[in-house]
């Protein structure tokens, strides 16, 4: 194992053009997106271990999205550079 996923700009643009050049549609994002999410439904439907909560994991992927949106969105805020006047015996 790896200790966790690696996403980069460049996979997803690789993983988008090979999606795009079956379906030139794929090139909006939010129709990209609905690809991502049936490749997700359609591996799921094909696991057939022994007590796999599906419905659960689609839950725990969702709330992992979810995880994944807020932290790129706070990687993508600028920095924000501080400011104040520190004075002696100021906590």
């Amino acid at each position: 194992m790896s200790g966790g996923i690696q996403l980069s700009s460049e996979m997803i643009s690789e993983i988008k053009a090979v999606v795009t050049k079956n379906d030139p549609a794929a090139d909006n994002d939010l129709y990209f997106m609905q690809y991502l999410s049936a490749i997700t439904g359609y591996v799921l439907a094909q696991q057939d271990q022994p007590g796999l909560d599906k419905k659960g994991l689609i839950t725990d992927l969702s709330h992992f999205m979810g995880q994944v949106v807020d932290q790129v969105e706070q990687d993508m805020k600028p920095a924000e550079d501080a400011f104040g006047i520190w004075k002696p015996g100021d906590s």
